[in-house]
């Protein structure tokens, strides 16, 4: 049993996940999500790559805007 709790993405932060629909080595290894720091939701797609020396190093790429889900106001005077 996990102790999952809730991540709120935050200004200047991020995550990213394993890419488990990866197939080709054009695919990124990680994706996920960063929040810039005026609040706009980015995609952010990562690769594992490796130097002629044999170092490891990963590549970053920001995308498109994510989609926000609209914030819907409640109404408690609504008698319904």
């Amino acid at each position: 049993m996990t102790n999952a709790t809730a991540y709120q993405i935050r200004a200047g932060q991020g995550s990213l996940f394993k890419n488990d629909q990866k197939t080709t080595d054009k695919h990124p290894t990680l994706k996920g999500k960063v929040m810039l720091p005026n609040g706009e939701v980015r995609w952010v797609s990562a690769w594992t790559k490796t130097t002629v020396a044999g170092e490891k190093w990963i590549s970053l790429s920001i995308g498109e805007l994510c989609q926000q889900q609209a914030k819907v106001a409640v109404d408690d005077d609504i008698p319904f």
